[in-house]
């Protein structure tokens, strides 16, 4: 009988308990423990515009001053290059080539000099002989016949002087057949370099050739028309065709002239005559105290 009305005791207690939990919760809703529910607080910030217009108040807002530098260009000089100064260079009036009845292959030059000072050959005055496809064959030192300079040749302002050059003579022959001639023709300043004085005067009388010999003959005579003694008094013979082309050069002279005085001369040149036609000659005269 007590245990029966313990357990009808605890039944009823239970359904106490049930009733009071079902009663405090709203229809529809999960009850939930309150540790497991919390609440997000969440701040909203308003910005402020910053206004753009320029403030009012110049001490209370100082304006930020930008100072452009103005860069200064300092011209950097630029070193001029040097002029080329070109060799001075005799000019070719005329040239005469030609292989002579004993099979020497000669040359003749006119060079006349275009500066208002006087001049000689400098370093690598040469001439020198081709071969048919333009190799150089020879080298040949010139012999001037300025009459005064010993052959290494001098020129007056302006004047023409003929030169002459064998590529063969006392040399062995040429190793196969030559075409054509060039010359190389640079010159120095030779102002000073002789005592010359040009009141001479040349007479030519004869210029005679010998066959198909390259020897021709001169003869003639030379004046000294200043007052001094002349060491020597050269006279130069140019000798050209009937059509104005040159076929020989030569010199004649005499020594030891005095003022006023008159010498008799006899010399060569070196040429070949002409096979049809005649020939005329020109001569012009200087003198030189050694």
């Amino acid at each position: 009988m007590r245990s029966g009305s313990q357990f009808a005791l605890v039944l009823v207690l239970m359904s106490l308990a049930v009733l009071a939990c079902t009663s405090s919760a709203p229809t529809g809703v999960t009850p939930q423990l309150e540790a497991a529910s919390t609440e997000l607080n969440v701040e909203i910030v308003t910005a402020t515009p910053i206004a753009t217009s320029p403030p009012t108040d110049l001490e209370a807002s100082p304006e930020l001053t930008v100072e452009l530098a103005t860069a200064t260009v300092i011209p950097i000089p630029v070193a001029s290059p040097l002029p080329t100064i070109a060799p001075l260079q005799l000019e070719i009036v005329q040239s005469q080539a030609w292989t002579d009845r004993d099979g020497n292959v000669r040359v003749n030059v006119l060079f006349r000099n275009p500066y208002d000072f006087p001049v000689s050959p400098a370093s690598g005055f040469r001439a020198s002989v081709l071969g048919t496809l333009g190799a150089v064959l020879r080298d040949s030192e010139f012999y001037f016949l300025d009459g005064i300079s010993g052959g290494v040749g001098f020129l007056l302002a302006g004047e023409t002087v003929a030169a002459t050059a064998c590529f063969t003579c006392e040399a062995a022959p040429l190793p196969e057949e030559w075409g054509s001639v060039e010359f190389v023709s640079i010159i120095k300043d030779a102002t000073g370099s002789r005592n010359y004085s040009t009141q001479v005067e040349a007479t030519i009388t004869g210029v005679s050739f010998d066959g198909d010999s390259p020897i021709f003959w001169i003869t003639g005579t030379v004046t000294n028309n200043s007052d001094a003694m002349l060491s020597r008094i050269s006279a130069r013979v140019l000798v050209f065709d009937q059509d104005g082309n040159l076929v020989g050069a030569g010199e004649s002279s005499a020594w030891d002239v005095g003022p006023g005085a008159t010498a008799n001369i006899s010399g060569y040149g070196i040429g070949a005559m002409p096979v049809a036609g005649f020939i005329e000659f020109e001569a012009s005269a200087l003198g030189v105290t050694y």
